[in-house]
């Protein structure tokens, strides 16, 4: 019996995750108290405007190759229309596009390839300077706004807040002890840290903070603008780059190799476009939904919350409740029952963004069960944070797919079904494989 439960597949599993936990754990615990880590914030302070650039040229790059199609053709189809000889003015006799020398045919594609490459970059330097254009014109001026009356009002909110709580919650006095307790905190806690930190040493610690912020705006500034000039530089030689890596790859590995590093970046390519891609995307219209439905609803900070609550929703899973979580008590502070409000707003709005808006426009890109992307989520903002959280899933199901995949090929090398309901086991429960899965499918088994 014990050798029977040793030998359960859900025990080795769990004996499998709970080792590889371990051992990230232990590794991350190693990394943050050597040098490696100290080491490894430099080059990524350093990469930065690569990084940026290479995120920027991530989602241009459908936009892009669309732009340059479509210039292209209509580059090629002005030029030369017939492919025959025409007259041009004077009824002087030109040649026409199948006369025309190869040599000064493939110049002339060059050159309208360019025009389109030229033109294409334009339109997308445009389109990122419209969107940040409008981030900084409509929503940071909002936000700032709402933060500034936010920080200048949380004594008297956190007083309202406690007097609500002493009328309407008059049945439960623990958590009317735990609010009061909790607004008084705030109050002195924010008092003792203006004194502390900001009103000591003639202001120094002001000055100092100020330039700090000032420096953070400018450093980013510029990695932003490099970060641009990256993106159009990739999305206009990506190509070449493609060209040279491959070219390095077919001399250094076996038409194997090659043929499984190329199935590798592919499912890379096809994961990160449809997750990343359609999670940006998910965000923006569950901010926009949640923006809309505080105005009509008439709730206060509609436009920091809707940001928030976008924001966050990139995070699969948790991301809902880590933007709902700091909107409620947001509210708490300035209406109490609008906050109740909210709460149901939000679970109608994530319930349609789970059901309808997610799968239609993420699709089934991630290729990954629900358990699974918990496990991604915790693992990547354990080790990473707010980023790893973001991008856990995709790496976990890029190594998911392709596993699958290696493992789908072995077994038709031995002759043998990849079809996961060939290896289902339902014995256990009293159910035969018929009744899911059809006497076809049962017999097939038995014979196999």
């Amino acid at each position: 019996m014990l050798r029977k439960f040793i030998k359960s597949p859900y025990i080795k599993a769990s004996i499998a995750l709970i080792i590889s936990g371990s051992v990230l754990i232990m590794l991350s615990n190693v990394l943050n108290k050597t040098r490696f880590t100290a080491g490894m914030a430099t080059i990524n302070k350093t990469l930065m405007p690569v990084y940026i650039g290479v995120f920027i040229a991530f989602l241009l790059c459908p936009i892009y190759n669309k732009l340059v199609k479509t210039i292209y053709t209509k580059l090629r189809d002005s030029s030369n229309l017939s492919s025959e000889d025409f007259k041009g003015p004077f009824g002087i006799k030109l040649a026409g596009r199948r006369n025309m020398p190869q040599e000064d045919l493939n110049t002339r594609m060059k050159r309208n390839l360019a025009i389109a490459k030229i033109g294409a970059s334009a339109i997308s330097i445009l389109i990122i300077i419209a969107f940040f254009a409008l981030i900084g014109y409509f929503v940071v001026p909002q936000i700032v706004i709402s933060i500034v009356n936010l920080m200048n009002t949380m004594p008297q909110r956190l007083v309202y807040f406690s007097s609500w709580s002493e009328h309407h919650l008059q049945n439960f006095p623990q958590i009317v002890k735990w609010i009061n307790e909790a607004a008084n905190a705030g109050t002195s806690e924010i008092i003792d840290w203006i004194r502390d930190n900001l009103l000591k040493d003639n202001f120094q610690n002001v000055a100092s903070m100020v330039s700090a912020q000032i420096i953070s705006v400018v450093r980013g500034s510029a990695n932003l603008f490099v970060g641009i000039l990256i993106s159009i530089y990739l999305l206009n030689y990506k190509e070449i780059i493609f060209a040279n890596t491959r070219k390095v790859v077919a001399a250094t590995c076996s038409e194997q190799k090659s043929k499984s590093l190329y199935e590798f970046a592919k499912i890379i390519n096809e994961t990160f476009i449809g997750f990343i891609v359609g999670r940006i995307l998910d965000a923006i219209i569950i901010g926009i939904l949640t923006y809309i439905c505080m105005l009509v609803f008439n709730m206060p900070l509609a436009l920091l919350i809707a940001v928030i609550v976008g924001v966050t929703n990139v995070i699969p899973f948790f991301g809902p409740f880590l933007g709902a979580i700091p909107s409620i008590c947001l509210l708490m502070l300035e209406d109490p029952v609008k906050a109740g409000y909210f709460v149901i707003m939000i679970l109608v709005i994530q319930q349609i963004d789970g059901n309808v808006i997610g799968p239609k426009i993420v699709g089934s890109a991630i290729g990954i069960s629900s358990f699974w992307v918990l496990i991604a989520v915790l693992i990547g903002g354990g080790l990473f944070g707010f980023l790893g959280m973001a991008l856990g899933v995709p790496v976990f199901a890029v190594f998911y797919r392709y596993a699958g995949k290696l493992t789908n090929n072995k077994l038709k090398k031995r002759g043998k079904k990849t079809d996961i309901k060939s290896y289902a086991d339902y014995a256990k429960f009293g159910i035969e494989e018929s009744e899911l899965f059809g006497e076809e499918h049962a017999t097939n088994k038995t014979n196999k």
